[in-house]
């Protein structure tokens, strides 16, 4: 059941650095799911013709070297199995000469639009297996609370933030979060792990308050971000990213 697709990395997907942005990545993760999912049976003809959606809940993303100044991205993706309630899928990450550059793990969500429930998954998708962990699985990491955060920025949800689902895409919530870091950090440090979770939806018209913490030890840079609806103060999304000092760019 495993999933090949080659990604063309265009200019406007790579950051000033040459790093393919991180909303890009994520992009191109939804689009391998979405297109593994539809060969196997419950991708969009399965959901649009029962108004289901599928959500993502969380990922965690280990990335083995910057992503930079590439032609393009092999993806390679399988389906793990689902649970009760939820179904599980892993990622490959290849450079043009083939070498694993990163691996994902993620959590996702078959919900009735009209309801915004819940759907079994285990029920709905009979020819799914049980999830069963493997000793090679990567672990989800635990995201920290910001509580004094050391940076800040409001951001008006716009009309092209919002997809088919109706609710901004997934792929915002990162760029909401790195907006707010300082250029100098950006341009010096690149992303070796990224954890993100989801927990409520926001559609066109609203606000979202972005807090960032940034966090130095002796090892390495991490960086933890809540994302809020900034008309209620209720958690959207929570992010967790550790980072690496940047290659020079020559």
């Amino acid at each position: 059941m495993l999933f090949s697709k080659e990604y063309e990395i265009k200019y406007y997907e790579q950051n000033v650095n040459g790093d393919l942005k991180e909303s890009a990545l994520l992009n191109f993760l939804q689009d391998i799911a979405t297109l593994s999912a539809e060969s196997l049976g419950f991708g969009p003809t399965f959901v649009f013709s029962n108004n289901y959606a599928w959500v993502v809940l969380k990922y965690h993303i280990e990335l083995y070297k910057e992503l930079r100044n590439l032609s393009s991205v092999t993806l390679k993706t399988e389906p793990r199995g689902t649970s009760k309630l939820y179904a599980f899928r892993d990622f490959e990450i290849y450079t043009p000469d083939g070498e694993c550059a990163g691996r994902a793990v993620s959590a996702w969500a078959l919900i009735d639009m009209e309801s915004r429930r819940i759907l079994p998954a285990s029920k709905l998708l009979p020819m799914m297996l049980p999830y069963e962990k493997r000793d090679t699985d990567l672990d989800y990491e635990k995201i920290a609370q910001v509580s004094e955060p050391s940076c800040e920025k409001v951001f008006e949800v716009r009309f092209d933030d919002i997809d088919v689902n109706h609710h901004a895409n997934n792929s915002n919530y990162i760029v909401w979060a790195l907006e707010t870091l300082p250029v100098e950090f950006r341009l010096q440090y690149s992303p070796a792990s990224i954890d993100i979770k989801y927990r409520k939806e926001i559609s066109s018209g609203g606000n979202v308050h972005a807090c960032t913490a940034v966090l130095y030890n002796d090892t390495d840079v991490e960086t933890v971000h809540v994302i809020k609806d900034n008309s209620n103060d209720e958690e959207l999304s929570s992010l967790s990213i550790k980072w690496r000092k940047s290659a020079k760019i020559s």
